[in-house]
């Protein structure tokens, strides 16, 4: 008996300044083509989770495309978990760096394709506190200029470098403590970056070191701005003065901040406030379509 074959779209409406109606068109036609039964949820900020994880569960789908930004592909990722539905990703948010780690193409045609293709790999995962982040997570300075974007006025790349002009100017180093599977660190610190990736969605490679399926992640520390050693840390160069920034590639982590709260994101959203990040491995946690 033949059986036909589901996709379920899920958009962001306000991510990013892509246009989202012309992406829902391109992808029913696509959807047509290739004999899918297309289905269409889109965010509202309000038990979004639940909601996608009620559909994955009634429609069954083959398939689930995202339009969002990394926050929206992180959430739907993780309702999908336990199962082995392919995974496309449509960069459609306000910093895209997940689909710059895969290598996916910012023209929109390309990479509807790639979404739609037969080409995947599973990737891990990190479980932060209750959190799932794909891609890639921190406390202090970069959480404080999520923040601040997310309470301007103006999206995409030009709304975050107006905000880092403020942030800059907002921003306290902090004192930390990591605790791994081999080690303890304490130091002060400007940022702690929880890297399952490499890429922010700027582009910039802030962990050099990282691969999304090696059953690995890294927390790259930043202990003041140093351009010289940043740019060195940036471009790969394994010499760079561990007294400025420090890599540990681990399986597990727990992070103190010690003298106040700190600003926390996951994936580009805005978490508030912490003192305490427990982070774990997720090991093949989704299978994503990639060029």
């Amino acid at each position: 008996m033949f059986s036909e074959r589901k996709v379920l779209l899920v958009v962001n409406p306000i991510s990013g300044d892509k246009d989202k109606e012309e992406i829902l068109l391109k992808v029913a036609a696509k959807a047509e083509e290739d004999d899918y039964v297309l289905s269409i949820f889109s965010t509202t900020g309000v038990n979004d989770l639940g909601e996608i994880r009620n559909l994955v569960k009634n429609l069954c789908p083959d398939r689930i495309l995202v339009a969002g930004g990394d926050g929206t592909i992180s959430m739907a990722a993780e309702a999908v978990t336990g199962t082995d539905i392919v995974f496309g990703i449509i960069p459609a948010g306000s910093a895209n760096g997940l689909s710059a780690d895969f290598g996916l193409s910012s023209d929109l045609d390309e990479a509807i394709e790639v979404a739609f293709g037969d080409q995947s790999i599973h990737v891990d995962a990190v479980r932060i506190n209750d959190e799932i982040s794909l891609h890639l997570s921190d406390i202090g300075l970069n959480a404080l200029l999520v923040k601040n974007y997310e309470n301007g006025d103006i999206r995409g790349k030009l709304g975050y470098a107006l905000e880092m002009f403020k942030t800059l100017n907002e921003h306290e180093n902090f004192r930390v403590r990591i605790t791994t599977e081999s080690a303890t660190l304490e130091t002060e610190a400007l940022v702690v970056i929880i890297a399952n990736a490499k890429k922010y969605g700027t582009g910039i490679s802030i962990n050099p070191f990282g691969d999304m399926s090696d059953g690995l992640f890294e927390i790259v520390i930043a202990k003041r701005i140093d351009f010289i050693e940043t740019a060195k840390f940036l471009t790969g160069n394994a010499s760079f003065d561990h007294d400025v920034m420090e890599v540990l590639s681990v399986e597990n982590a727990k992070i103190e901040c010690l003298d106040r709260e700190v600003y926390f994101q996951v994936d580009g959203e805005y978490k508030g406030e912490v003192r305490e990040l427990n982070a774990s491995i997720l090991k093949g946690f989704v299978r994503i379509a990639v060029p």
